[in-house]
């Protein structure tokens, strides 16, 4: 399996992975009641705990590694403070909106991988923006079942809203430098844990009010291994191995990973606009993936002067 396939195979995972995520995160959100702040805090420290204590226990001599260089600790804050500036742009807008916004905001990531990409000398191709714009129709589709009235566009939550996509984009460029020089899952621990930190320090894990069952745990625990660990750490090697704006496409298998399990859970109706948009999806990755891609021109000499 060359480089490209791997990439292209992380990407799809990154996108499964995620909208199992999203399914737990409904239940957490919705049916057990929990806001957003506690809800992050309480996966981040999961999260964080779990890939510690891997590292510790199965690469100590690397750990520490990326803390040896100034720029490459400055570099784990920057890229721990966008993880979680996504994770709460995204779900304020959902508090603040519905979930079908949020969606349809956070699904803009390609365009604004694009967008950094041009600023930093790569210009993506018109396919890749045409596939694009399919993939966001799709999910569009899939969210609101072709009904757009049920989307808020709220001025000032809309702006929050589109500091997930945009806080994603700027991770995936900005992190490929530190996945490339160190082991990528030490590198997801350290940005984890500083996220954790921050957001901790807002709401303390401790005093998160859960009723503690056995859903809400496997709740938590598939948020913060499933979601934070794994679809992360797809998601960005992805990124390193093929085009950005490529794995940001794939990426949109979430949305549809999300209305499959709920059809096959909760017993959702599928109706003509849902299957459409899966379709436009499906269209979008299927002609990526059948595409060769240069990786990026962006590289390690590149974002090394950026960053």
């Amino acid at each position: 399996m060359n480089i490209r396939t791997i990439g292209l195979v992380l990407g799809v995972a990154s996108g499964i992975l995620w909208g199992l995520m999203d399914i737990a995160s409904q239940f957490l959100l919705h049916n057990c009641q929990m806001e957003p702040p506690a809800f992050i805090s309480l996966t981040m420290i999961i999260t964080s705990a779990v890939l510690i204590f891997y590292c510790l226990t199965t690469r100590p001599q690397k750990f520490f590694v990326p803390l040896r260089s100034i720029h490459s600790s400055f570099s784990l804050i920057v890229f721990g403070c966008l993880i979680l500036g996504t994770e709460v742009a995204f779900f304020s807008c959902v508090k603040g909106t519905n979930a079908a916004t949020a969606a349809v905001l956070a699904s803009n990531r390609p365009f604004f991988i694009m967008l950094l990409l041009c600023f930093l000398g790569s210009k993506p191709t018109i396919k890749q923006f045409l596939c694009s714009v399919m993939a966001v129709t799709g999910i569009a589709l899939l969210v609101t079942k072709g009904n757009f009235s049920s989307l808020s566009f709220n001025a000032v939550e809309t702006l929050v809203g589109l500091g997930a996509p945009l806080f994603s984009a700027c991770y995936t460029l900005q992190s490929r430098n530190l996945i490339e020089r160190f082991d990528p899952v030490v590198v997801m621990a350290w940005a984890m844990t500083i996220a954790t930190i921050l957001a901790n320090g807002y709401v303390p894990f401790w005093s998160v009010r859960l009723e503690w069952t056995t859903l809400s745990i496997l709740a938590i625990l598939c948020v913060s291994v499933v979601g934070h660990i794994l679809a992360y750490l797809c998601y960005l090697l992805s990124a390193c191995k093929i085009n950005p704006t490529v794995t940001g496409v794939l990426e949109t298998v979430e949305p549809l990973t999300t209305v499959i399990l709920s059809y096959l859970l909760f017993k959702i109706a599928l109706d003509r606009a849902m299957v459409g948009g899966a379709i436009l999806i499906l269209l979008a990755v299927s002609i990526l993936g059948l595409t060769r891609h240069r990786k990026s021109a962006i590289d390690a000499s590149a974002m090394n002067s950026k960053h």
